[in-house]
């Protein structure tokens, strides 16, 4: 493993391959039955990548505001359809007035963040009173993810340990800075089977595709596919069916800023 923290200048060119234009992300649709209750409203993403999410919520406001901490994302997304409002900085320290945003909400990305609890306080100081504060992500913590990139390179499962917060600490910390009617929820369960070589197609094999994978080394990652392919052939030397699964259960932690 190089790191627990990723470039993703590095990687912004190919990030988008995760997104298939017509997937309908059942985290998306709760992001935006939540958008929804404050249209035209001020909306910043916090690690808001290459866009994805922010240009799905034009739909219900114009005033959309981004912060990321890769210049290489922040140039994808001003790729995008939405007039975004994008800035380069760090999550533990926004740069934004106090009271601005109705809606303050990050999506897979609160693990590459320094200090979540830091996070929270931020998140906390930038939101108007009645706004919300949203954070969506699995967490291993919980150990019922089932992903066999767990099972077969090194090294995945254990960092992600380190970079997740348990969702337990996310909603304590959440109630210490202030956040009221604090809640977390299952917004999507994914759920993939790729049967033998089929799993080879998957496009979150891809070792950029996730950061999960493009922390590590080539050779480890090397490896891991290697080890793919062996259980496969394995498998089929005994005339069996080898199955790959993605179980993943993406939760949604919510909290209001009432004062």
């Amino acid at each position: 493993m190089k790191t627990s923290h990723l470039n993703y200048d590095q990687i912004a060119s190919d990030y988008n391959q995760r997104y298939p234009t017509s997937q309908q992300w059942e985290r998306g649709q709760a992001l935006l039955d939540l958008a929804a209750r404050y249209k035209d409203g001020n909306f910043l993403e916090v690690g808001s990548g290459t866009g994805y999410w922010l240009n799905m919520l034009h739909q219900i406001t114009g005033k959309l505001f981004g912060l990321d901490y890769s210049f290489g994302m922040i140039e994808q997304a001003k790729g995008r359809p939405a007039p975004l409002k994008l800035l380069r900085g760090s999550a533990v320290q926004l740069p934004y007035r106090d009271n601005s945003f109705d809606l303050l909400y990050s999506v897979d990305a609160i693990h590459h963040f320094v200090d979540h609890k830091a996070f929270v306080a931020e998140a906390f100081r930038v939101l108007k009173p009645g706004g919300a504060f949203v954070t969506i992500g699995h967490d291993p913590h919980e150990g019922i993810t089932n992903w066999y990139a767990y099972d077969y390179f090194d090294g995945v499962y254990d960092t992600d340990l380190r970079r997740y917060p348990p969702g337990s600490s996310l909603l304590k910390w959440m109630g210490e800075e202030g956040f009221e009617n604090t809640s977390s929820q299952t917004v999507e369960h994914i759920l993939n089977v790729h049967v033998g070589e089929a799993i080879l197609r998957d496009p979150f094999l891809k070792q950029n595709a996730t950061s999960q994978l493009a922390l590590l080394e080539r050779e480890v990652y090397d490896e891991g596919i290697k080890r793919i392919k062996r259980a496969i052939a394995d498998a089929q030397a005994r005339s069996e069916k080898i199955v790959f699964s993605s179980d993943i259960q993406i939760k949604m932690f919510l909290g209001y800023k009432f004062e």
